[in-house]
């Protein structure tokens, strides 16, 4: 089921995508952020360029890398492999959709800060920020896994709102980045959760003899008469 949602979430996300250069949509979408202009003030636009700057791309590379490692080292291998696998895959199905899209940024005069790129939809950040989301979701467990699920989803907001708020990128925009997150962490969760994957995860690390012997009644010696 899960393969089966992220290969749909990824279906909805080419759409819109491209229903996003139809003219009524992105009139709509200007109009918003037209609208976004009138809010800013000095303080405000401080921390959109803060949430931009820690939901960058090379920001998501080094919580691909680094997290990883650490998971790895205390033994919570899947975790690690989900980690790594949903940042980059989300990240790399924003790049081939944004690429195939090729949706124009708004105009220059709403800008803040230069964009990174010429093409918008979807928005990268926005996909860091979702993937970084569902990460903490995934990965933190008991009673802390509400909290860090609220942080997560908090975290997403602003770094969506902000791309809007700077003048970078449109709504249909940041939620086509928290799309591509999505269907990344159902496809590789979905991949993860596969019999033979999880038993080889679970096998790594563990001595030979006790991967033969897993699931086996210790053998009992019988006295022979002699």
């Amino acid at each position: 089921m899960k393969f089966i949602g992220g290969v749909l979430l990824l279906a909805v996300l080419a759409v819109l995508g491209f229903a996003a250069k139809t003219t009524a949509l992105t009139d709509a979408d200007l109009r918003l952020d037209e609208h976004l202009v009138a809010l800013r003030t000095p303080v405000l636009t401080d921390v959109a360029k803060a949430a931009t700057l820690v939901a960058q791309a090379a920001v998501g590379a080094v919580v691909a890398v680094v997290v990883p490692v650490i998971l790895w080292l205390l033994r919570r291998r899947r975790d690690a492999l989900l980690t790594a696998c949903l940042m980059i895959g989300a990240l790399a199905i924003a790049y081939v959709v944004k690429t195939l899209v090729a949706e124009h940024r708004p105009p220059r005069r709403l800008w803040v800060i230069p964009p990174d790129n010429a093409m918008s939809f979807p928005s990268g950040h926005a996909t860091v920020a979702a993937a970084v989301a569902l990460i903490l979701a995934l990965l933190v467990r008991g009673r802390l896994r509400p909290l860090a699920t609220t942080v997560g989803v908090l975290f997403a907001g602003v770094v969506a709102f902000a791309r809007m708020y700077l003048g970078v990128h449109y709504l249909l925009d940041v939620v086509g980045g928290c799309l591509a997150a999505v269907s990344a962490a159902l496809l590789v969760s979905g991949f993860l959760d596969l019999p033979r994957i999880r038993s080889g995860l679970e096998d790594v690390g563990t001595p030979a003899a006790g991967r033969h012997h897993a699931g086996r009644a210790p053998r009992v010696p019988t006295d022979r008469p002699g």
